[in-house]
Protein backbone atom coordinates (compact mmCIF):
# COMPACT_ATOMS: atom_id res chain seq x y z
CA UNK A 1 0.00 0.00 0.00
CA UNK A 2 1.49 3.40 -1.19
CA UNK A 3 -0.13 6.41 0.66
CA UNK A 4 1.36 9.00 -1.63
CA UNK A 5 0.05 7.66 -5.14
CA UNK A 6 0.66 11.47 -6.35
CA UNK A 7 4.39 12.09 -7.79
CA UNK A 8 5.20 15.20 -5.87
CA UNK A 9 7.71 16.10 -9.35
CA UNK A 10 4.64 16.24 -12.00
CA UNK A 11 1.64 16.36 -9.71
CA UNK A 12 -0.23 13.30 -11.87
CA UNK A 13 -2.11 11.14 -9.68
CA UNK A 14 -2.57 7.69 -10.24
CA UNK A 15 -6.18 6.87 -11.01
CA UNK A 16 -7.26 3.74 -8.66
CA UNK A 17 -8.47 1.50 -12.15
CA UNK A 18 -4.64 1.58 -12.87
CA UNK A 19 -4.35 -0.92 -9.83
CA UNK A 20 -7.40 -2.91 -10.23
CA UNK A 21 -5.93 -3.41 -13.89
CA UNK A 22 -2.71 -3.99 -13.33
CA UNK A 23 -3.57 -6.82 -10.35
CA UNK A 24 -6.24 -8.53 -12.83
CA UNK A 25 -2.91 -8.30 -15.19
CA UNK A 26 -0.54 -9.73 -12.79
CA UNK A 27 -2.27 -12.06 -9.87
CA UNK A 28 -5.36 -13.19 -11.87
CA UNK A 29 -4.00 -13.60 -15.28
CA UNK A 30 -7.56 -11.84 -16.70
CA UNK A 31 -5.66 -9.35 -19.04
CA UNK A 32 -2.48 -9.55 -21.95
CA UNK A 33 -1.99 -6.27 -21.39
CA UNK A 34 -2.87 -2.98 -20.60
CA UNK A 35 -2.24 0.52 -21.70
CA UNK A 36 -1.93 3.59 -19.59
CA UNK A 37 -1.88 7.18 -20.42
CA UNK A 38 -1.96 10.87 -18.56
CA UNK A 39 -5.32 12.42 -18.87
CA UNK A 40 -6.12 15.28 -21.44
CA UNK A 41 -6.10 17.22 -18.24
CA UNK A 42 -2.58 16.26 -17.41
CA UNK A 43 -3.58 15.67 -13.64
CA UNK A 44 -4.34 11.66 -13.77
CA UNK A 45 -2.77 7.97 -15.39
CA UNK A 46 -5.41 6.44 -16.38
CA UNK A 47 -6.30 2.62 -18.31
CA UNK A 48 -6.34 3.40 -21.95
CA UNK A 49 -6.95 0.00 -23.09
CA UNK A 50 -6.77 -3.32 -22.07
CA UNK A 51 -6.21 -6.24 -23.30
CA UNK A 52 -7.87 -10.06 -23.54
CA UNK A 53 -6.75 -12.81 -22.17
CA UNK A 54 -4.75 -14.39 -24.89
CA UNK A 55 -4.49 -11.26 -27.34
CA UNK A 56 -1.58 -11.85 -29.09
CA UNK A 57 1.79 -9.38 -28.60
CA UNK A 58 0.98 -7.97 -32.29
CA UNK A 59 -2.07 -6.68 -30.63
CA UNK A 60 -0.39 -4.91 -27.76
CA UNK A 61 1.37 -3.00 -30.92
CA UNK A 62 -1.37 -2.26 -33.25
CA UNK A 63 -3.14 -0.72 -30.26
CA UNK A 64 -0.11 1.70 -28.91
CA UNK A 65 -0.17 2.34 -33.18
CA UNK A 66 -3.44 3.66 -33.08
CA UNK A 67 -2.99 5.86 -29.62
CA UNK A 68 0.30 7.26 -30.94
CA UNK A 69 -1.80 9.67 -33.48
CA UNK A 70 1.07 9.81 -36.07
CA UNK A 71 3.91 10.15 -33.24
CA UNK A 72 2.26 12.48 -30.93
CA UNK A 73 1.13 10.74 -27.98
CA UNK A 74 3.73 8.83 -25.34
CA UNK A 75 1.93 5.87 -23.50
CA UNK A 76 2.87 3.04 -20.50
CA UNK A 77 2.14 -0.01 -20.57
CA UNK A 78 2.34 -3.51 -18.51
CA UNK A 79 2.39 -6.16 -21.40
CA UNK A 80 2.40 -10.00 -20.17
CA UNK A 81 4.85 -12.20 -22.06
CA UNK A 82 5.70 -15.56 -23.21
CA UNK A 83 8.85 -16.84 -23.42
CA UNK A 84 10.15 -20.18 -23.83
CA UNK A 85 13.10 -21.09 -21.98
CA UNK A 86 15.60 -23.97 -22.47
CA UNK A 87 16.06 -25.35 -18.86
CA UNK A 88 19.37 -27.16 -18.12
CA UNK A 89 19.40 -30.87 -18.00
CA UNK A 90 15.55 -30.97 -19.50
CA UNK A 91 14.75 -32.16 -23.13
CA UNK A 92 11.56 -29.51 -23.72
CA UNK A 93 10.95 -25.77 -23.51
CA UNK A 94 9.09 -24.37 -21.25
CA UNK A 95 6.64 -21.75 -21.73
CA UNK A 96 6.99 -18.86 -19.03
CA UNK A 97 4.82 -15.59 -18.80
CA UNK A 98 7.11 -12.20 -17.80
CA UNK A 99 5.47 -8.85 -17.62
CA UNK A 100 7.62 -5.84 -18.95
CA UNK A 101 6.74 -2.67 -18.37
CA UNK A 102 6.77 -0.35 -21.43
CA UNK A 103 7.18 3.73 -21.93
CA UNK A 104 6.89 4.44 -24.98
CA UNK A 105 7.34 8.13 -26.09
CA UNK A 106 7.95 8.71 -29.72
CA UNK A 107 10.13 11.78 -30.85
CA UNK A 108 7.56 13.62 -32.62
CA UNK A 109 5.56 13.67 -29.05
CA UNK A 110 5.44 17.56 -27.26
CA UNK A 111 8.01 18.50 -25.40
CA UNK A 112 5.70 18.83 -22.52
CA UNK A 113 4.24 15.46 -23.17
CA UNK A 114 7.65 13.63 -23.14
CA UNK A 115 8.52 15.47 -19.73
CA UNK A 116 4.97 14.69 -17.98
CA UNK A 117 5.33 11.19 -18.81
CA UNK A 118 9.23 10.64 -17.88
CA UNK A 119 8.36 12.64 -14.53
CA UNK A 120 5.39 10.69 -13.96
CA UNK A 121 6.42 7.18 -14.55
CA UNK A 122 8.29 6.58 -10.83
CA UNK A 123 5.11 7.19 -9.13
CA UNK A 124 2.89 4.82 -11.48
CA UNK A 125 5.57 2.05 -10.90
CA UNK A 126 5.66 3.05 -7.32
CA UNK A 127 2.44 2.45 -7.51
CA UNK A 128 2.05 -0.64 -9.39
CA UNK A 129 5.08 -2.02 -7.64
CA UNK A 130 7.09 -2.17 -11.38
CA UNK A 131 10.02 -1.61 -10.46
CA UNK A 132 11.25 -5.64 -10.92
CA UNK A 133 10.06 -5.92 -14.18
CA UNK A 134 11.79 -5.67 -17.25
CA UNK A 135 11.79 -2.17 -18.59
CA UNK A 136 11.53 -1.04 -21.97
CA UNK A 137 11.71 2.41 -23.21
CA UNK A 138 10.65 2.88 -26.95
CA UNK A 139 10.63 6.36 -28.80
CA UNK A 140 9.59 3.76 -32.45
CA UNK A 141 7.07 1.28 -33.01
CA UNK A 142 10.33 -0.68 -33.80
CA UNK A 143 11.38 -0.68 -30.26
CA UNK A 144 8.52 -3.38 -29.85
CA UNK A 145 9.72 -5.76 -31.41
CA UNK A 146 8.65 -9.04 -30.20
CA UNK A 147 11.18 -11.11 -31.24
CA UNK A 148 14.02 -8.25 -29.81
CA UNK A 149 12.16 -8.03 -26.65
CA UNK A 150 11.65 -11.85 -25.84
CA UNK A 151 14.90 -12.47 -26.70
CA UNK A 152 16.40 -9.62 -24.00
CA UNK A 153 13.69 -11.22 -21.61
CA UNK A 154 15.56 -14.62 -22.18
CA UNK A 155 18.82 -12.99 -21.52
CA UNK A 156 17.46 -11.27 -18.57
CA UNK A 157 16.01 -14.75 -17.02
CA UNK A 158 17.65 -16.44 -14.78
CA UNK A 159 17.00 -20.09 -15.26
Amino acid sequence: FHPKSTDMASGVKIDASCKNAYDMLHNKHQHSYIIFKISDDDTTIIVDKVGEKGAPYAEFVEEIKRANEGGKQCRYAAVDVEVAVQRQGTDGASKLNKIIFVQFCPDDAPVRRRMLYASSVRALKATLGLESLMQVQASDLSDLDEKAIKHELMTHQRV
